[in-house]
């Protein structure tokens, strides 16, 4: 009866004669075998036989060899093979065979551990690499984002001055229009008067004194038109020093024409804008549209199962801020422009461009917010919103 070691060693070589009965089939020999192996025909048949275990080098080079020979192993007959190895050597009775069967496994279990490591160290250098990629691409976007602030209350301390500015011309404006009113009184006045001393003069009959009374209305008319001619120049000396005050407090900027017959507004002019309506409310409606995509977007990410990273929702949100803040400033350009329009035709203090001047100033961040908040209370699943923040790369 078979000792366990010699019944394990028999299965395996068992196993051996049947892997290679393909080679054998199609006219190989043994002596080919052992020439690849550089063993001799001998040794390879005590191994076929059983009365030696062929160790886990040899079986790897006979797999090799079988391969090239296009007669390959599949991988569950190397298992099977493999593991009938590791039960003969682990059965044999011989200390060095046990030897070679713990040095092999040992060997194996290092390479896999150097592998393993080597792997996790790529991995790791990679996503080292990535990190320091993200980290410049951050901190690029939050430099974009500081600079497009700055640039945002540039343009609202240009806003207030010339708001100022404005305000102030509209009022010295109304000042000089009373007191060419008040002139425009007192001229009147004296016209009168005037009209009313001619009317009284005696008629005094008798040539000589006729033309004294003439005379003398004459010399009266011409003092009273001096009089009004110097009130007229002291009060358009008073006008342009009230003027030139005015200018040097508020700064450099150009005076604003008045409009009686409500044509467009001279600023405009100077600037070179044109009003085209239809092209600009279409403009508007595209960047509307666009804040509207960008907040359903975030909020499809921000509700996703699984959710996206943090450093991709940062990515995004700074990125979707200074979209949002390019499409806002367009917005405010044009609710600018056309605010100067509408205070020129209805008056600087009406209603009506000061909805418009309202309207561009919250028309942005009412669209980005509310498509946000609607998205969230309507909910994405795996509708639009969902869509649209896999396309924005969140999920």
């Amino acid at each position: 009866m078979a000792t366990p070691g010699q019944s394990a060693a028999s299965l395996y070589a068992a196993a051996l004669r049947e892997g290679l009965t393909a080679f054998f089939t199609a006219g190989g020999l043994q002596k080919d075998i052992a020439q690849a192996l550089n063993m001799a025909p001998s040794t390879l048949s005590r191994y076929l036989k059983g009365e030696r275990v062929a160790s886990r080098e040899i079986l790897a080079s006979l797999r090799d060899y079988l391969a090239q020979q296009g007669m390959p192993w599949t991988p569950e007959e190397y298992e099977n093979l493999d593991a009938l190895c590791g039960q003969a050597h682990a059965a044999s009775g011989s200390p060095a065979v046990q030897l070679a069967q713990l040095n092999e496994e040992l060997a194996r279990l290092r390479a896999e551990q150097e592998k393993a490591q080597q792997v996790a160290e790529e991995r790791l250098k990679g996503l080292e690499e990535q990190a320091g990629r993200l980290a410049e691409q951050l901190e690029e976007a939050l430099e974009r984002a500081k600079t497009a602030e700055n640039r945002v209350a540039e343009q609202d301390e240009a806003l207030r001055h010339a708001q100022e500015y404005t305000h102030g011309m509209a009022a010295e404006l109304d000042q000089q229009r009373e007191q060419a009113r008040k002139l425009q009184q007192e001229v009147e006045v004296l016209r009168k008067q005037n009209r009313r001393l001619i009317e009284e003069q005696p008629r005094v009959p008798g040539v000589s004194t006729q033309d004294t009374s003439l005379e003398a209305t004459l010399a009266a008319r011409r003092t009273r038109q001096a009089r009004i001619a110097q009130e007229e120049a002291r009060i358009a000396r008073e006008r342009s020093e009230s003027a030139r005050k005015l200018r040097e407090s508020y700064g450099p900027y150009p005076p604003r024409t008045p409009a009686p017959h409500r044509t467009p507004p001279t600023r405009a002019a100077a600037s070179g804008l044109r009003y085209t309506p239809v092209r600009d409310t279409l403009v508007i409606l595209v960047l509307a549209a666009v804040l509207f995509v960008l907040g359903i977007g975030f909020s499809g990410g921000l509700q996703a199962s699984p959710g996206p990273s943090v450093w991709k929702l940062v990515l995004a949100g700074v990125i979707g801020l200074l979209i949002s803040a390019g499409c806002w400033a367009q917005i405010l350009q044009r609710a600018d422009k056309y605010g100067w329009l509408l205070a020129d035709k209805y008056g600087e203090n009406s209603w009506v461009p000061a909805v418009v001047d309202v309207s561009g100033l919250v028309s942005a961040p009412s669209v980005l917010a509310g498509s946000i908040i609607a998205s969230f209370i309507v909910g994405t699943g795996g509708g639009p919103g969902h869509w649209l923040a896999d396309i924005m790369g969140l999920l």
